[in-house]
């Protein structure tokens, strides 16, 4: 197996990012605002390698549905051809899938919320929903992937903050947690929609039903750039909001987060190429990167 092309097909850029927000909030966030937290070192580091086992394998059997879409797409880039069959990458999705609802379910149990087991096995089958029917489908396959990526910072939240705790820092810990679950789920739902039009021309040719395929470009940009009103409006909540007690927060987020996506809100409306599209996404990606760091400033700007 090529190891390079194995990190490539677990999206191993997009699993760090995923591993950086959770150290983030659990041992700098948490701790700077002195949660009450559930989990134990240990425990936490079984959640969070549950949700990348988990979130791998999505990525994995989304790579072996999408090959013949990646051959049109991204021909040289198609991580699947780097293999030696198929058959040992499903393999490799069993496995890793396998182990991650196991691990998940054995924490579940371990604190005596059984039922937060349906977390692991719900992405887990929504993954494959989403990878086999929802994709094709239009907004509902952008609202399924953006909801999954939520939930991995949710499930942080559900699983190590203790709500019944009342004070006023608790609150703002597990008030802060959900803004951000919420934004990383507006910013990927924008991003969808842009990798759809740039994908086009391979999902029209497998008849899949994404929104610039039903409505056409001109209309899935139009439609791309109003969806980043939504970010923008929750990004000026956050700010008002917090203006008065975090001023360089809410600067950052002016700055590094607003500013940015109302480029891009307008850039939409202009943009014309597969390689305009990309950069588009790549911006967007890069935007929730400097939201997710918002934290730093967070917790650095304590009074």
């Amino acid at each position: 197996m090529n190891l390079a092309a194995f990190f490539r097909l677990i999206r191993w850029k997009n699993l760090l990012l995923l591993l950086y927000v959770q150290l983030l909030l659990k041992f700098l966030f948490f701790t700077t605002f002195n949660a009450t937290t559930n989990l134990s070192f240990f425990q936490f580091f079984i959640l969070v390698f549950a949700i990348l086992l988990v979130t791998a394998a999505g990525y994995i059997l989304n790579d072996i549905i999408d090959l013949k879409t990646d051959l049109i797409n991204k021909p040289h880039k198609v991580i699947v051809a780097d293999f030696s069959t198929v058959e040992n990458i499903q393999r490799l999705y069993l496995i890793t899938n396998t182990i991650g609802i196991g691990l998940g379910i054995g924490l579940s149990l371990s604190v005596q919320k059984p039922t937060f087991s349906f977390i692991f096995i719900g992405a887990s089958l929504l993954l494959y929903f989403y990878s086999k029917k929802l994709k094709s489908k239009p907004l509902i396959g952008n609202i399924t992937s953006s909801f999954l990526v939520a939930m991995s910072i949710i499930s942080l939240c559900l699983f190590d903050l203790n709500d019944t705790i009342q004070n006023n820092s608790q609150q703002l810990v597990i008030q802060v947690t959900l803004l951000l679950s919420f934004f990383a789920f507006l910013i990927n739902m924008v991003r969808e929609v842009v990798k759809d039009i740039e994908d086009i021309n391979g999902d029209y040719s497998l008849k899949m039903r994404t929104l610039p395929i039903i409505f056409g470009i001109s209309r899935a940009k139009k439609s791309a750039a109003f969806l980043c009103l939504f970010p923008i409006g929750l990004l000026l909540f956050i700010i008002i909001k917090f203006a008065s007690e975090y001023k360089f927060t809410v600067l950052y987020l002016g700055l590094f987060t607003l500013l940015p996506l109302l480029y891009i809100a307008l850039k939409l409306l202009s943009a014309k190429t597969k390689k305009h599209f990309k950069k588009l996404s790549m911006l967007l990606k890069l935007i929730m990167f400097l939201g997710i760091n918002s934290l730093l400033i967070f917790s650095l700007n304590t009074h």
